[in-house]
């Protein structure tokens, strides 16, 4: 169930009954043959004319076998006295990106970074079609330190809400905010910016630029954005995603190679599902961006972090930039 925080604006989920862990025996569940621990599979890719749940995959879609929502249960609102309550109705899908025990997604090939991209925009587009869901999360937890329960083989984990997020829709909200001040696009504007300035720049490839944020949370945090202004990641083309899949595996490669335990986030975030309400984002198509955000975990919030919501960090952008940055095409 999700429950809502009528002073933040914050929605809570609560997981009903927890799943219970697989019986792995030592088997790690997302490697290729040990395809009968986990939950029958959503979509395979690369396993030609065969059967599902058989080994020969290169990306495979699971449901979480703990998951937080479930697509099953029936959608319900209502009010809780003065509270808001929605039911545990939604999405929980874990991505496996390879069938080889691998941990890291920057060890994989560049064709296979790209089939797991392939494979977000996927389940993002097919999750958008049950209008219930009004926004698809996909995020990363790499590394024990940012969360990870299994952190030895790479996987991403798709989440359909019933709501939209609260940090989705502040971005939304600023975005929409910025373009009725300057009628432009504020992700633009920021690529423009950091394209002139070249102080906070990471990396750049025809379609895409990394950055070192000018209001950074943490040390290295580090973002991609599409140089071309789309909202959906789900619309972007193979080719695009190619491009991506290429500025992706050097990043995080060298995000690994710069910290010293190598353990991050990345959030994917796209326009919500304007299916689910139908002429809420009238100028989303004009004022949001897609894009990538990745935070390393490499130190613990503390006080002032957690109740301000302030974040106090050692390393500038600037710095950072100059730590990450790649030799890559303009």
């Amino acid at each position: 169930m999700l429950r809502r925080d009528p002073t933040s604006g914050r929605w809570v989920v609560f997981r009903d009954q927890p799943g219970a862990p697989l019986p792995g025996h030592g088997r790690c569940p997302f490697c290729e043959g040990n395809e009968d621990l986990t939950p029958p599979e959503i979509v395979a890719w690369g396993r030609p004319g065969e059967s599902p749940n058989r080994p020969g995959w290169r990306v495979r879609v699971v449901p979480s076998a703990e998951p937080l929502l479930r697509v099953e249960l029936p959608l319900e609102r209502r009010a809780d006295a003065i509270y808001d309550f929605a039911s545990g109705t939604g999405a929980h899908e874990i991505v496996i990106e390879t069938p080889e025990h691998r941990a890291s997604l920057a060890e994989l090939p560049l064709d296979q970074v790209q089939r797991v991209l392939q494979a977000y925009a996927q389940r993002m587009s097919d999750l958008k079609g049950d209008r219930r869901l009004r926004s698809i999360f996909i995020f990363k937890n790499q590394g024990a330190k940012a969360g990870a329960r299994m952190p030895e083989h790479s996987h991403a984990q798709v989440i359909g809400l019933p709501v939209t997020p609260k940090v989705l829709k502040e971005i939304l909200k600023e975005a929409h905010g910025y373009y009725q001040l300057h009628e432009r696009c504020a992700f633009c504007d920021i690529v423009s910016e950091e394209l002139e300035r070249d102080v906070r720049l990471v990396a750049t490839t025809p379609g895409f630029v990394a950055i070192a944020p000018y209001a950074a949370r943490v040390p290295f945090e580090t973002w991609i954005l599409p140089r071309g202004h789309e909202p959906d990641f789900e619309a972007a083309e193979p080719a695009v995603l190619g491009d991506l899949a290429g500025l992706l595996i050097a990043l995080l490669a060298r995000l690994e190679r710069v910290l010293p335990e190598p353990a991050y986030n990345l959030f994917l975030y796209s326009g919500p599902n304007r299916r689910a309400e139908p002429g809420r984002w009238r100028t989303l198509a004009q004022d949001f961006h897609w894009h990538i955000q990745i935070l390393p975990r490499v130190a613990q919030p503390a006080g002032f972090e957690l109740g301000s919501g302030f974040y106090a960090n050692s390393i500038t952008p600037e710095q950072a930039a100059a730590a990450l940055r790649l030799e890559t095409s303009p």
